[in-house]
C-alpha cells in the first residue's frame, strides 16, 4: 500500500511538472475572431502570390531567350539585373531588337510580390493595434531578399504582438501606452515655469498647442498647426480615459470642433459623462471642465498629472 501511495503521489508530481512546462502558443492567446481575421488574410494573401507567381514564371521563361545576349543575372530576390542593356541594331538582321522584353515586368511582379508582403504584414499588426487600442510597430519586410514564393504565416505576426505585450494583457499594455502618450504632450517643456493645474472642477493645460499665425493674421482665423494635431489627439485620448475610462478616445469626442477655424472665446461640449466641456486658448492652453470638483481630481490623479514637476522643483 505504502509503495502504490508513492508511486501515485509521484505520478501525480511528475504530471504537474508536465503540465506547467507547457507553453502555451502565442496563437492560443488571442480570440478566435483574431484568429479568423488573420486566416482570412492569409488566405487572401496566397490567392494574390500565386497569382504573382503564375506570371513572373511566364516571364522569366520568356526572358532566359535573351540571358546570353543580355548578360543578365537574377538577384535574391528575383530581380533581374542587366549588364548588358542594350543591342547593337546595326548588327541585327532581324527585328528582335523591337520585341517585347519582359524585365521590366519581372522586376514589377518582383515589387508587387514584396508589397503584397509588407501589406500583409501591415494589415495583421494594424488589426491589433485598432482592436486592442495598442501600439504594436509593424515589422518591416526587406525588399532585397524576400524570395519569390515565400509564403509568410499570420502566426509570426501575431508573435510580434504577444512579444509586444510582454507578459502583459491587451488592457494593460493599452492604458501604459496611452499614459505615456498623455504625459509626454502634458509635461511642460524645460522651459516653461507652469505645469498642468487642479482647479476646482477644472484641469488646466498650458502649453499644448500651437495656432499658425497665418490664419490669424490675414483670415482671422485660429487654425490649429498641423504639426500639432498629434497633441490634441494624445490629451483627449487621455481625458476621455482619466473620465469615462475610454481608450479610444480622439478629438472627435469634440461637438462641433473644427481645427482649421477653432472658437477661442467659447467653451465646447463633450461627449463624455464625467468631463462636460474643453476650452482652447491663443497661447496653447486648454482647459477641460468636469461634472464637479471630485471628478476632475480623480482624473487629474488617474492621468498622474499630479506626478509632474518643474526641473527646479
Amino acid at each position: 500500500m505504502q509503495t502504490t501511495t508513492a508511486m501515485t503521489a509521484g505520478s501525480q508530481t511528475d504530471l504537474l511538472t508536465g503540465i506547467l512546462n507547457v507553453q502555451i502558443r502565442n496563437e492560443e492567446k488571442i480570440t478566435e475572431q483574431d484568429r479568423r481575421y488573420c486566416q482570412r488574410q492569409q488566405e487572401l494573401l496566397y490567392k494574390t502570390l500565386d497569382q504573382i507567381d503564375k506570371w513572373y514564371a511566364i516571364f522569366r521563361e520568356d526572358a532566359e531567350r535573351y540571358r546570353e545576349e543580355k548578360k543578365f543575372t537574377y538577384e535574391d530576390n528575383g530581380k533581374i539585373s542587366i549588364r548588358n542593356f542594350h543591342f547593337n541594331y546595326n548588327e541585327k538582321e532581324d527585328y528582335t531588337h523591337n520585341e517585347f522584353k519582359p524585365f521590366d515586368i519581372i522586376n514589377e511582379l518582383v515589387d508587387s510580390n514584396c508589397n503584397a508582403n509588407a501589406n500583409f504584414a501591415n494589415r495583421i499588426v494594424s488589426y491589433f493595434n485598432k482592436t486592442y487600442n495598442v501600439a504594436v510597430p509593424v515589422p518591416e519586410i526587406d525588399g532585397k531578399t524576400l524570395r519569390m514564393g515565400f509564403r509568410p504565416v499570420y502566426e509570426t505576426y501575431v508573435d510580434a504582438v504577444i512579444e509586444h505585450l510582454g507578459g502583459k494583457s491587451f488592457r494593460e499594455t493599452a492604458e501604459e501606452e496611452l499614459l505615456a502618450r498623455f504625459l509626454k504632450t502634458a509635461q511642460p517643456s524645460r522651459w516653461s515655469k507652469v505645469k498642468p493645474e487642479l482647479k476646482n472642477d477644472r484641469i488646466i493645460l498650458p502649453n499644448i498647442l500651437r495656432f499658425d499665425d497665418f490664419y490669424i493674421q490675414h483670415c482671422q482665423q485660429y487654425h490649429l498647426c498641423y504639426s500639432y494635431d498629434g497633441n490634441l489627439e494624445n490629451i483627449c485620448e487621455g481625458v476621455a480615459y482619466g473620465a469615462d475610462d475610454i481608450l479610444n478616445g480622439s478629438s472627435k469626442i469634440i461637438m462641433g470642433f473644427d481645427s482649421h477655424d477653432v472658437d477661442i472665446s467659447q467653451w465646447y461640449n463633450l461627449t463624455l459623462s464625467n468631463a462636460e466641456q474643453i476650452k482652447f486658448y491663443k497661447n496653447g492652453r486648454i482647459d477641460i471642465r468636469f461634472k464637479d470638483g471630485q471628478t476632475a481630481g480623480n482624473c487629474y490623479r488617474r492621468l498622474r498629472l499630479d506626478e509632474i514637476t518643474l526641473p527646479e522643483d
